[in-house]
């Protein structure tokens, strides 16, 4: 399972949201999120950049992706500027890792699917946030780090988080190029994250730039994932990487 990213890399452009919406129901995609900021961060650009879109064009995207039987999410991190969207019917929610500890939005989310960004969380941090949830909710864990340094990203801890938490976790990525996306399968997260942005202009940067993948390398990057799984042999505790008629265990 593949979870397409939007963000907030339509710029508050309604029109590049569309682009990025037509791309996720003509593709094979099944599930896409938006991005609702901060009120502190919509303040901050408020001068330069309006990020946010129209309640209506969430909405619109809703039943789009309703008749095509599809989903669409909204990744949150604040009440205030959440509450806005509280009528609409998302058909799941992730909370980003800034918020994994803000109560006050947690306690508000609809009892629908919720993908916890986990950042730079610790276990207490997310033994914390799971238990304020309890079990009204459908959780999953999304692991990512926010390095771009390698030394950091410590993939293995997806099995840690696993057995610690006995929730499905997946892989968010959030790096500056796809090797840890690659890498991140020998340890079977149930699913990804993955930003996308739309297209290169000259001196364009996307709030999401280094780890968003374009639109139109996204399929081969599903392909890719997908033909892993025949060099994995996922029935065994441990890896068997098949080469050349021969099997490596790692």
């Amino acid at each position: 399972m593949i979870v397409l990213e939007v963000g907030i890399n339509h710029f508050g452009n309604e029109q590049e949201a569309k682009k990025y919406l037509d791309f996720f129901l003509k593709s094979d995609f099944k599930y896409l999120t938006f991005q609702i900021q901060s009120e502190k961060f919509y303040k901050k650009f408020e001068k330069k950049i309006n990020f946010k879109l129209p309640k209506n064009f969430y909405f619109y995207a809703i039943q789009k992706a309703k008749l095509k039987g599809k989903k669409i999410g909204l990744a949150v991190c604040d009440l205030r500027t959440f509450k806005e969207y509280l009528d609409l019917r998302f058909d799941f929610y992730k909370l980003l890792g800034v918020a994994i500890n803000n109560y006050e939005l947690i306690d508000q989310l609809p009892k629908k699917r919720i993908f916890i960004s986990l950042a730079v969380a610790n276990d207490k941090k997310i033994h914390n946030c799971l238990k304020r949830f309890g079990t009204s909710h459908k959780l999953n864990l999304i692991y990512t780090n926010i390095s771009y340094n390698a030394e950091d990203l410590n993939l293995s801890r997806i099995n840690y988080l696993k057995k610690k938490f006995k929730l499905p976790v997946g892989y968010g990525h959030h790096f500056k190029n796809n090797v840890p996306l690659f890498v991140s399968k020998c340890f079977k997260p149930s699913f990804y994250f993955l930003y996308i942005k739309l297209f290169s202009k000259k001196r364009r940067i996307y709030p999401d730039n280094e780890h968003a993948f374009f639109i139109d390398e996204i399929p081969e990057l599903a392909s890719k994932l997908n033909e892993i799984d025949i060099y994995l042999d996922n029935n065994n505790s441990s890896y068997t990487v098949k080469l050349d008629d021969k099997k490596i265990h790692i």
